[in-house]
């Protein structure tokens, strides 16, 4: 399968660009080339090595509070820091003409629609614009290891001097709020003159400085500082936000162009290291493999956070690192990849932030408090642990497998007291306002998916975690092993009879000890999966097809059958409403992993490698033309044409897809 290279848009300068791609299937010689249309208001994300992000739409009219060229992941203080909104470009080309690059919503209108002006759009990301006469390229990067970003300006076709205009706005404000014009906002500005021209701001108190310095050409800088009010953004007014800030903006960088050349404009909480820019990214190579792209894709969500340890980013731009989502892309963004020790590196850092002896949801980060709302973390660490100690005899395995045993026995001194163990070993989590499973939406204090009772995943996670932990206990810790092989053996003989619905011919989702909820749902698959799980090979198919007729889609899983009353079609509208079609019904991409790994288990690896072509290459085309170009979102409609929604880009939806293409191969 085979990734485009990027053109030109349509030849009658309409809005809106083309891109070209190989039909899946050819070779890369092959000529043969299909159009596939992406939109303006498709978005564009960039990283560094610490998490730190720009992202924004191909038109440059924000549409989220989280569009930014720099959000710096760890400032210090708080929540990720959204400092820098915007680099407008105005150029004077006379006749009392200005061009301004960069577009607005106001609410009621957008303007200045630098829209008109784009010809060309690639995802490193790099805009080309003509107009009189003159094609100007805009490239932007974040650098590696400072939290700065470098936008980069190409200038072709001068017959004549031309003034341009860079005026950054900023915002310097946590990620998930918003800024208003305010008296704290410390307008005063330091011009350092040296190789480079240097505009310093301290902004607000204990936030990082923001330096401004431009890089290969020579200009001044007109301080004005004022506020831009009422800034729109359309995408969180239809999610049921409010929408519309403020901005601040020091002042203008002025440049006199002469001649055909390049320079830089750099914005980031440190001083440049050096005055020539440090890029990140190369330009996009064309046909490059679907597996080469998700690769690539993955290389976001892998970090180095403060004290030095790795860590996942579970989405951009909103989620930051969450464990659950950690242990599930795991496979994926490491294993998969041959990157066993950045996998170990992960594990380690979970251990050495337990809370309460269990693997919190959200682990504590600087002074964001952490949340435990999660009981399946602590199994899916254990799960992890497994896969791992399968691919290396590194002695760092053993204190990870110590740490195993430790949260299977926390779990059983109650560590959670809303999860117990029942006589046949089951776990059962107690009734009440909580959601513990990865399907963890709360309205009004009430889970819109109970999965309370007997879950079927968390038991099978449960089941197969200890009877890894009696293996790795032979030599860490045999006392173990009398005080759990009882328990694993009454669950592996009970394990069926609980959860198999003999008239429905699949496993119920969850228990309450009297009988099952009847649901389909794809969180049986994890049954299905798991060594050590004991369901008979015919079951094993009756509950597959159920799944494949009913919750199979193009682009993953659904979470319920759409036979079911309580099945909800689409994900849209405010918080509420998408809270409650979040797991009833909305397809998620990362099942597509579980999925394969059951058909191939009970139908082979070709027939799972087969079956798996459609749903990679509608995946392929979503990750090229819609959401976040370059990415997989979060989930999409359960129904035709599953629109996308959620996160633009989340890392168990691409590690997932990543591993299930390796499986399917080239």
């Amino acid at each position: 399968m085979i990734l485009p290279s990027w053109f030109p848009a349509r030849s009658d300068g309409a809005p809106g660009l083309r891109l070209l791609s190989r039909e899946p299937g050819s070779s890369e010689d092959s000529t043969e080339v299909t159009a596939a249309a992406t939109t303006p208001d498709a978005e564009w994300l960039s990283v560094n090595r610490g998490g730190s992000f720009a992202m924004g739409t191909i038109d440059r009219c924000p549409r989220r509070k989280y569009h930014s060229l720099l959000t710096v992941r760890e400032p210090g203080v708080g929540e990720p820091l959204n400092m820098v909104a915007e680099v407008e470009e105005w150029f004077d080309v006379g006749a009392d003409e200005e061009i301004a690059l960069h577009s607005y919503d106001w609410g009621s209108t957008v303007e200045p629609t630098g829209v008109d002006y784009l010809t060309r759009f690639e995802p490193l990301p790099r805009w080309t614009y003509q107009f009189a006469g003159l094609t100007v390229t805009r490239e932007l990067w974040l650098e590696d290891d400072a939290d700065a970003v470098w936008i980069r300006y190409s200038i072709e076709g001068l017959q004549k001097p031309v003034d341009l205009r860079l005026r950054p706005l900023i915002r310097c404000r946590p990620i998930h709020k918003l800024t208003f014009a305010n008296s704290f906002m410390n307008g005063e500005i330091e011009v350092e003159q040296g190789d480079s021209l240097r505009v310093v701001m301290h902004p607000y108190k204990n936030v990082p400085p923001l330096i401004a310095s431009m890089h290969g050409a020579s200009s001044r800088f007109h301080a004005d500082g004022h506020w831009y009010e009422g800034v729109h953004y359309e995408w969180e007014r239809a999610r049921g936000y409010d929408d519309a800030e403020d901005l601040f903006t020091p002042g203008e960088f002025r440049l006199r162009l002469e001649h055909d050349g390049a320079f830089c404009i750099r914005l980031g909480t440190t001083r440049a290291t050096s005055h020539e820019p440090q890029v990140l990214s190369s330009v996009l190579a064309p046909h490059r493999s679907f597996v080469r792209e998700l690769e690539d894709a993955a290389d976001a969500y892998l970090v180095e956070l403060d004290g030095g340890r790795t860590g996942v980013i579970a989405g951009y731009p909103w989620f930051g690192e969450w464990s659950r989502d950690t242990l599930i892309a795991l496979p994926g963004l490491c294993l998969a990849r041959d990157e066993v020790g950045k996998a170990l590196d992960i594990l380690e850092s979970l251990a050495s932030r337990l809370e309460n002896g269990l693997v919190p949801n959200i682990p504590q980060s600087g002074d964001v408090p952490s949340n435990g709302e999660a009981i399946d973390a602590s199994l899916l660490f254990i799960r992890a642990t497994s896969l791992v100690s399968k691919r290396t005899r590194s002695q760092r395995i053993a204190p990870l497998q110590e740490a195993c045993l430790d949260l299977i026995e926390s779990i059983a001194a109650g560590a959670d007291s809303r999860v117990r163990i029942d006589a046949q070993g089951f776990l059962f989590v107690e009734q009440g306002p909580w959601a513990l499973t990865w399907m963890d939406a709360l309205v009004d204090g009430h889970a819109v998916t109970p999965r309370q009772g007997y879950a079927v995943d968390l038991n099978a996670l449960w089941l197969s975690g200890l009877l890894s932990a009696l293996r790795w206990a032979k030599k860490l810790r045999p006392e173990f092993i009398e005080t759990w092989s009882e328990t694993a053996k009454k669950l592996s003989d009970h394990f069926e009879e609980k959860f198999w619905l003999h008239d429905q011919g699949f496993l119920t989702d969850t228990h309450n000890g009297h009988h099952g909820d009847g649901k389909l749902r794809p969180n049986q698959l994890w049954a299905l999966v798991l060594p050590g799980v004991p369901i008979q090979k015919e079951r094993k198919q009756r509950a597959l097809r159920a799944v494949r007729d009913k919750l199979l889609t193009p682009v993953g899983m659904r979470t319920l059958s759409p036979d079911d009353p309580d099945y909800r079609p689409f994900y849209r509208g405010a918080q509420t409403e998408r809270d409650r079609a979040y797991h009833q019904g909305t397809v998620w991409p990362w099942l597509l992993g579980l999925y394969a790994d059951a058909v191939a288990a009970v139908e082979g690896s070709e027939a799972a490698k087969e079956e798996m072509m459609p749903a990679l290459a509608a995946l392929s085309a979503h990750l090229r033309t819609e959401g976040c170009i370059g990415q997989i979102g979060e989930v999409f409609d359960g129904d035709a044409p599953h629109r996308p929604g959620g996160t633009p880009a989340q890392a168990w939806s691409v590690s997932e897809v990543l591993r299930v293409a390796k499986m399917a191969g080239p």
